[in-house]
């Protein structure tokens, strides 16, 4: 269930006109408002996002990415973003894979 709410929220993502926004924003300090870019711990983790959303992660955000969706989780007090990269997405890789790091 929690596999299919990834999968709708994904596809929705790719239909959506706001999709389609710069992000991340122009970098640079005479770009108006922008703020200052600042080191951010992130966590390796060594769990799949498969696993993470069966132990109860619930997903936050979900966001296109060059090699796939980019989604967001927050499993007790811990945030953790995930990368995840399609099975068949233009290189040998022929099953889905994630990167997950904690973010605090």
């Amino acid at each position: 269930m929690k596999m299919t709410a990834l999968i709708l929220s994904c596809v929705t993502l790719f239909v959506s006109p706001l999709s389609s926004a710069q992000w991340p924003p122009e970098a640079g300090a005479k770009v108006p408002g922008n703020t200052l870019e600042l080191p951010t711990t992130l966590k390796p983790l060594s769990v799949p996002l498969d696993k993470l959303l069966n132990e109860g992660a619930t997903l936050i955000t979900a966001q296109r990415d060059t090699n796939g969706p980019t989604v967001t989780l927050k499993k007790g007090k811990h945030y953790i973003m995930c990368s995840v990269v399609g099975a068949g997405s233009g290189g040998d890789q022929n099953i889905a894979t994630s990167r997950c790091y904690e973010m605090n």
